[in-house]
């Protein structure tokens, strides 16, 4: 029996009704399943799906069956009793779910008696092409039941599914594991086969079950208990073979100084699990770039979305990592990086309230990270790694180092800094508000550059002949490392309005998210964009930056009111009375995804094709002049607030409006009480945009024209407020907030749905940043 087929036995399982665990050629079970963490089994959701409604909503449970060695080395059947706890997706009522079961079809049971039970190791980032595999499940395919293993390779994929050429799956290996054989992960699930290829489910479709609110803490749960389970087993002699010890075998993969070794990074797990998870996508991505750009020397944002969700993905984001050099290639640099997203993940961590941080079990993540800074080869990475655990001061007492400090398993069971104002020069910042001021990343300011906590250069050890220390800059990272989000709407070819989502990293470089050339009608754009946007928010959001949104529209659909989208649907009816609702309330309680995109987030229009050609003097002058302030009311249409909006007003010459906003002084918002996407509002925006001004306020929404005086005193108070452009975000965003209920705004004489203009010129050019070849991967991946 091979190292693999000895790890892989005692965690593979077979799933059927209650009985005695015996199946044979007349008493089929249901499919396969694996144990990833102590008392817990991950499968295919169609294999529990065998059971009926009941067994998939938990309410009637399974069998599970597994091997296990006896001290003389034979292998006897253990049996414990299942019950599903999550079921991915879970069929709605008593239907039976479509034939084939619907992606992820994942299902995760909770197995009694299970609790010293070999666990396989999860993969932590997506799997590539032409891996060699190893396809393992129960079978009684030759008439006699056993556990069939085959191998292959992955061939690629379609849509979500991972294809599999050479050994096919058959009946009966459904659920079961498809095991990497470079670096003994489990990549995926067994779903099926089809005529010449099989097909599985990738394991990182678990991940994204962390964001299903039905299925998400279950899975956190399971995920902690992996990376706990395989820590422990560092400090427990087995003459059993685990994932650490295989993976330290492998050809091709000997320990060394410059690597990541399974050991550093089962310790590391078992130490992230521990702590609390990351808020969302962009506290992990954040961090991962801050620690390539140290290493680096020079801050790439990845030109594909990370989809991480777990501190364990973002240091997978690493391995791998190498300098940049002239023509490629580079030193690795992975161990670095990765002991570098250690310290910066244990500083964060630090910040947190105390009452969400366990401090024994964050004392001993420093303590451990400051045991790998002692021993590293590099002085330079040592000292760097110091130096952000000198940060947790305060959260912690002082640091004594421990080497190879053992994971600590348990038993099973707000003050917002507010930026000094940036001097009146040109130069546009990203969004930013005096209410809601976005911070630049904290580790990246907060943090001395390594420079000055390095010791003198008489100081420093020799460095080791043949061998040059790793590239830690100085220099700290830039300062502007603020994430916001693009939405970018084209003009309607056919009454079609092609879109795209992008995400921009300090007002320069750009990462896709989602895009579609061939468009949406405008009354579809709320619904299509709603997956994209929440997906690029969840990674713009980091520390206490809420990313803002810049949306680039057409002048026709200036009026889209892409501030009142919300990123979950309304499940309510209308008219629902509030007693239907009470089993409800407390689901989106807690779910900012269920507010208004404006009543939360900065969210301003540009123009899509202004934003296409060189700025003009005219727009470059009044950028200055609002940005310096104080900004000034003025009307859009040029009359007197007074006059309103009289029969026929505008409608004489080419450009009835031009001379009248041309003349305003370069700190005047033009201001308008109605829609801008037709009729006079249209005409007069595009003068206004002619005349070269870059911040205009409208109110969106169609309403008796009585009601415009209020509104434009309503704007005056909120320039006055706001003093210049960059301060208009926060009293927009509270405005919004109070109009939010129209019978309270209209008692403290508040009118109308706002809509913003903010438009600068000299914001760097998207999508022009230099390219260039992506460095050499490690060996083996």
């Amino acid at each position: 029996m091979s190292a693999y087929d000895e790890m892989v036995r005692p965690s593979l399982a077979r799933i059927g009704a209650p009985g005695d665990g015996y199946a044979t050629d007349r008493d089929s079970y249901w499919g396969s399943g694996f144990f990833v963490a102590p008392g817990w089994l991950l499968t295919c959701a169609h294999v529990v799906g065998k059971g009926g409604a009941a067994v998939c909503r938990g309410e009637s449970a399974l069998s599970v069956t597994w091997q296990e060695r006896t001290a003389a080395g034979a292998w006897e059947p253990r049996t414990g009793t299942g019950t599903a706890a999550v079921v991915a997706p879970r069929p709605a009522g008593a239907q039976p779910a479509r034939d084939p079961w619907p992606f992820p079809d994942l299902a995760l049971v909770r197995v009694t008696g299970a609790d010293d039970v070999r666990c396989l190791w999860l993969g932590d980032r997506e799997a590539v092409p032409r891996t060699p595999v190893g396809l393992y499940g129960w079978s009684v395919q030759t008439g006699e039941l056993g556990i069939r293993h085959g191998t292959g390779e992955l061939a690629g994929s379609d849509a979500r599914a991972l294809l599999l050429a050479g050994s096919l799956p058959i009946g009966g290996l459904s659920g079961g594991p498809v095991l990497d054989l470079r670096h003994g992960s489990v990549i995926g699930v067994i779903k099926g086969r089809r005529r010449e290829e099989g097909v599985a489910v990738p394991v990182t479709a678990l991940y994204e079950l962390l964001d299903s609110r039905e299925a998400g803490r279950t899975v956190r749960e399971v995920l902690r208990a992996h990376d706990l389970h395989h820590a422990s087993l560092l400090d427990i002699p087995s003459s059993h073979p685990d994932w650490t010890v295989l993976r330290s075998a492998l050809p091709g993969h000997p320990p060394s100084g410059s690597e990541v070794t399974a050991e550093l990074r089962t310790r590391l797990y078992g130490h992230l699990a521990q702590l609390p998870p990351p808020a969302g996508a962009g506290e992990v991505v954040h961090l991962v770039e801050d620690v390539k750009a140290q290493v680096r020397g020079e801050r790439l944002p990845s030109l594909v979305l990370p989809h991480v969700r777990t501190w364990r993905e973002g240091a997978a984001l690493l391995y791998g990592l190498r300098t940049l050099d002239p023509g490629g290639g580079g030193t690795l640099v992975d161990l670095d990086a990765v002991l570098l997203y250690a310290a910066r993940v244990a500083r964060r961590t630090a910040r947190e309230p105390a009452a969400d941080v366990d401090a024994g079990h964050l004392r001993a993540f420093t303590d451990w990270i400051a045991g790998q800074a002692a021993g590293h080869r590099h002085w330079a990475v040592g000292e760097a790694i110091r130096a952000l655990l000198e940060g947790t001061a305060g959260a912690l007492p002082p640091l004594a180092p421990v080497v190879n400090g053992a994971v600590d398993v348990p038993a099973p069971v707000g003050l917002v800094e507010v930026p000094s104002p940036v001097e009146c020069v040109t130069g546009t910042p990203l969004l930013t508000d005096s209410a809601q001021a976005p911070l630049p990343a904290a580790d990246a300011t907060a943090t001395p550059p390594a420079a000055t906590l390095l010791p003198a250069p008489d100081e420093a050890p020799p460095p080791v002949p043949g061998e040059f220390p790793p590239l830690i800059r100085d220099e700290a990272p830039p300062p502007d490392t603020r994430t916001d989000v693009l939405v970018r709407v084209g003009p309607a070819t056919y009454g079609r309005h092609p879109w795209s989502v992008q995400l921009v990293y300090g007002g320069r470089d750009v990462t896709p998210v989602a895009a579609d050339d061939l468009g949406v009608r405008a009354e579809e754009l709320a619904q299509v964009l709603r997956e994209p946007l929440a997906q690029a928010l969840c990674q713009g959001d980091h520390g206490e930056h809420l990313a803002a949104i810049e949306v680039f529209l057409p002048r026709k659909l200036f009026d889209l009111p892409v501030d009142d989208w919300q990123l979950l649907p309304d499940t309510h009816a209308a008219g629902e009375d509030d007693a239907d609702q009470e089993d409800d309330e407390d689901d989106d309680f807690l779910d900012e995804r269920f507010l208004p995109l404006g009543m939360r987030r900065t969210v301003v229009i540009r123009e899509v094709r202004r934003n296409g050609l060189p700025p003009s003097p005219e727009w470059r002058r009044r950028w200055k002049g609002v940005r310096c302030g104080p900004l000034a009311h003025g009307t859009l249409h040029g009359r007197p607030v007074a006059e309103g909006h009289p029969p026929g007003a505008g409608s004489g010459g080419k450009y009835p409006y031009y001379g009248a906003l041309s003349g305003m002084s370069d700190a005047s918002v033009p201001v308008y009480c109605g829609p801008v996407g037709s009729g006079e509002g249209y005409a007069a925006m595009q003068d206004a945009l002619r005349s070269g001004h870059s911040v205009v306020l409208w109110r969106r929404d169609r309403h008796d024209h009585g009601e415009c005086g209020d509104f434009h005193r309503q704007a005056a108070a909120l320039l006055g407020l706001a003093g210049r452009a960059d301060g208009l975000h926060g009293p927009v965003r509270d405005l919004r907030i109070r109009l939010a209920d129209p019978d309270t705004a209209r008692a403290h004489g508040l009118y109308g749905k706002i809509a913003v203009l903010f438009d600068p010129p000299d914001r760097s050019p998207y999508g022009t940043e230099r390219m260039r070849p992506p460095p050499l991967a490690a060996p083996g991946g």
